[in-house]
């Protein structure tokens, strides 16, 4: 799992990845790597409201790097922060 923390208007904005395919317990699988990502957005100071999580939603393509599905969950985050995507909580 990979993560990375970084501020933004007031928020805190916390992405992690995990990969999911090939799964850690097959190594011989055979195909492109995918992974998926999750992205959890504090408010800054920390009040009483409960931290939100959101999986990134990706198009067509999946990420086929760690760093790529981060990128990705941050660009979510941050586009739920400025009100451009209604997103669903986890």
């Amino acid at each position: 799992m990979t993560t990375c923390t970084l501020q933004y208007r007031g928020h805190e904005l916390r992405g992690s990845s995990v990969q999911v395919f090939p799964a850690p317990e097959n190594p011989f699988a055979t195909g492109p790597k995918q992974f998926t990502s999750v992205v959890q957005i504090d408010s800054i100071p920390s009040g009483c409201a409960l931290p939100r999580r959101y999986r990134t939603q990706f198009g067509n393509d999946n990420p086929v790097s760690a760093a790529e599905a981060l990128d990705l969950a941050m660009q979510y985050g941050k586009d739920i922060v400025d009100g451009k995507v209604q997103a669903r909580g986890l």
